[in-house]
């Protein structure tokens, strides 16, 4: 089986308490219209995924994706998933937890604070996008946790770009992620587009809503050796 570890996801996995992954399409697996049915059909695939790096699928933790820009902090314990509401998902480095988002053209934006261990995943589309919510995750990354936005990276997944879209949410993107205090050169764009390669990835614009769903996964590798 694939690890789906593609190489842009190198300067997570780097560090060795790290377990970043990014799902692409599933051969095999049909699509369909509807959200829920498809993404029961890619989860026994997805949940291998969560299996072979060591996490229980238990301990998946999902939002519910509204496409707005509300945040929430998630742990080992607590409410029931996916958390309403909610298109970020964030966890101190200790937690076991796994986050994970779906995506089929939105971007996924992976955040690693490198001196705490915290770790942010969220779903930015346009809607999103124009919400800030990759600065309102660093805001609340800041205030929970106390996380400072110069100490973290950042990595923006495939997801559809110009001449595909008439949004160029990348640009606004890292745009949103260095006003909030992310260094340039620690901001990484993965450069793929979705719309643009139908055998690796799902495009819900390119397949009309008939599609599949990727799942980008970010948590704590269980296998890193104790500190």
């Amino acid at each position: 089986m694939s690890t789906y570890s593609p190489e842009y996801l190198n300067v997570l996995n780097a560090y060795p308490e790290n377990f970043a992954r990014f799902i692409t399409r599933i051969p095999g697996i049909a699509t369909t219209t509807d959200r829920n049915a498809v993404i029961a059909a890619l989860t026994p695939a997805h949940e291998a995924v969560l299996t072979e790096g060591g996490i229980e699928p238990k301990m998946l933790r999902r939002a519910q994706q509204v496409h707005g820009n509300k945040v929430a902090l998630v742990g080992d314990i607590g409410c029931s998933y996916p958390v309403e509401g909610v298109d970020a998902l964030f966890c101190g480095g200790k937690a076991d937890c796994c986050l994970g988002i779906y995506v089929a053209d939105c971007a996924a934006v992976w955040i690693y604070d490198t001196v705490g261990q915290s770790r942010a995943l969220i779903h930015s589309g346009k809607a999103g996008t124009q919400q800030n919510i990759v600065g309102e995750t660093l805001k609340s990354m800041y205030k929970v946790l106390g996380v400072q936005a110069a100490d973290c990276i950042a990595v923006i997944s495939p997801c559809i770009r110009p001449p595909h879209y008439e949004v160029d949410i990348v640009t606004m993107i890292k745009q949103e992620l260095e006003e909030a205090g992310i260094a340039p050169q620690n901001i990484h764009d993965c450069g793929l587009d979705t719309a643009a390669d139908l055998e690796t990835f799902y495009s819900y614009r390119v397949e009309k809503g008939n599609t599949g769903r990727m799942l980008a996964l970010f948590g704590r590798n269980p296998q890193a050796p104790e500190e």
